[in-house]
């Protein structure tokens, strides 16, 4: 059968509905032209019902896109009635953290009265040193202060020789005495933007209130200056990542305005093919205790990223884990890696049809909550590798075998259509299942890929709030600061006193940058 959609404006669509109205209420007959405009709407009506009883188009998932509601997934917001949620747990899980700021500590002298004075009050006892009072306050301030530094000058009048007062080590240890934007300044400029995602010209609007105007263009030339100072330590970290043991990937779309479209080999072929989709790659890398995330936005996907980290591996080193969703191309192809796919992308495919399979899907739901709660439990008891293996094996597989043998049953029993919504969900969980449960049989494996998809909200957070690149100089510049800054913070690293400590030592840096490398930072 044909399908037929028809575009009515409002003035079309309330005649059209005025004249059946009149045609109901008066008992008349509707011209062959409105029967196929009423004949058209019906078709177009069950069409989308028909679309919505699979995966690709749900209630749900229509009301996500449209911004209804949010899109949040887990199961309490959408129940009507209590789940067979399973136990719950109020554990969460550790988030990195870096060493508070401890405040500034200033004493307030009693000058009226001294130890051993008589009492002003009862006039009979003395006064003894008792526990001070305290008040903490958190003051406000702009980002950025200005400080006019005036250093005395004298003259010699036969020579003309100048002589000028010294400026203080603490003035020089925030920059050189010819930079008028501190070392402070300049990190705290790519913080807001990179890690806050605060787009030059909001920062530039909000100091305009602030009274210390900086342009948009100078809070950029002041970025540049500073990724020119720890790039070293970047190029650093993608020569460890190399040799990782276990790595996170992902990308998310990004815009790149001054981006034309290049002709890129295919990776596994000597065909090319033009290619233009700007993309920024995730990747978390870990390296004996040490974790890297590093980001790179081009006209490339996460698998070339990877093929990229890869190439410089040493060949004699056991293949390393990767974590990713199950898409071909985020599978590397300069060495072999142990693959594990992401359950959390399994569990969005059961949850994605739940308006429609209600009562199946809470219980896929409720299963797959015991292997987290599994997870957290062998985290919170901070079982090793090997002991948290036995503990998946023990708690989690059987909850994934079950899975797996009630899925095939509905499709053995032909309960389940396979190109339903449901269908399709269990299709993806039996088709990637071997790797679905690579954590029941690879020591360390992850259970989803959860990590780097939060470290990507970086990257979302400055598309929403800045929407593109201009250049790819300024892609580039993003990248490095962007992986410093979530490298940091992995690392439970200050990075605004970080970023400082580069500048500092920035020749240094660039003779010796595996000195500097993010956990070897330590507040003087």
């Amino acid at each position: 059968m044909s399908e037929t959609f028809t575009d009515l404006d409002h003035e079309a669509l309330d005649n059209l509905i005025e004249r059946v109205t009149e045609a109901k209420e008066h008992e008349l007959a509707l011209s062959p032209d409105d029967c196929q405009l009423l004949l058209d709407a019906l078709m177009t009506l069950a069409n989308l019902q028909e679309q919505m009883a699979c995966s690709d188009i749900t209630i749900g998932k229509l009301r996500k896109l449209s911004g209804i509601i949010a899109s949040s997934e887990r199961l309490k917001n959408n129940l009507s009635k209590p789940g067979k949620s399973g136990k719950k747990t109020n554990k969460k899980r550790r988030k990195p953290k870096t060493a508070p700021v401890k405040p500034a500590i200033i004493h307030h002298p009693l000058d009226e009265w001294s130890k051993g004075d008589v009492c002003p009050k009862c006039r009979t006892g003395k006064l003894y040193k008792f526990e001070p009072a305290t008040l903490l306050r958190i003051t406000g301030q702009s980002p950025f202060t200005p400080e006019q530094h005036i250093m005395e000058r004298l003259r010699c009048n036969a020579c003309g020789a100048y002589f000028t007062a010294k400026v203080s080590d603490e003035v020089l240890a925030d920059g050189k005495v010819t930079q008028k934007y501190g070392y402070s300044a300049r990190a705290i400029i790519a913080i807001n933007k990179y890690g806050m995602g605060s787009p030059f010209y909001r920062q530039e609007s909000l100091q305009v209130q602030l009274g210390v105007p900086i342009t948009a263009s100078t809070q950029f030339d002041q970025v540049e200056l500073l990724t020119n100072d720890i790039t070293p330590v970047f190029y650093t970290l993608k020569k460890l990542a190399a040799d990782g043991v276990k790595f996170y990937l992902d990308d998310t779309t990004k815009r790149i305005l001054q981006a034309k479209p290049v002709e890129k080999k295919c990776r596994n072929s000597n065909n090319t093919r033009m290619r233009s989709g700007v993309y920024t790659s995730g990747l978390i890398a870990q390296i004996e205790a040490h974790e890297i995330v590093l980001f790179k936005t081009n006209i490339g996907h996460a698998g070339e990223f990877i093929d990229e980290i890869l190439t410089p591996r040493d060949q004699a080193l056991p293949a390393p884990i990767l974590m990713s969703d199950a898409l071909s191309h985020n599978q590397p192809t300069v060495c072999q890696v142990e693959s594990a796919l992401c359950n959390s992308h399994a569990r969005r495919q059961f949850y994605d049809v739940y308006s429609h399979f209600t009562e199946e899907v809470e219980d896929i739901l409720a299963k797959y909550k015991k292997i987290w709660i599994a997870d957290d439990e062998a985290l919170e008891q901070g079982l090793t590798d090997k002991a948290r293996l036995v503990y998946h094996q023990t708690h989690s597989l059987p909850v994934m075998e079950g899975i797996k043998q009630w899925g095939e049953k509905h499709f053995a029993d032909e309960t389940v259509e396979e190109n339903s919504g449901l269908g399709k969900a269990i299709t993806y969980f039996l088709k990637y299942y071997p790797k679905l449960t690579a954590f029941c049989r690879i020591e360390g494996a992850p259970l989803d890929n959860n990590r780097i998809e939060s470290q990507l909200k970086l990257i979302v957070r400055d598309r929403k709030n800045a929407m593109f690149h201009q250049t790819e100089v300024g892609a580039g510049i993003a990248d490095i600061i962007t992986s410093m800054i979530a490298t940091c913070s992995v690392s439970e690293v200050n990075v605004f006193e970080y970023l400082q400590w580069l500048q500092r030592e920035s020749e240094t840096v660039k003779v010796e940058p595996e000195k500097y490398l993010p956990w070897c930072y330590s507040p003087t």
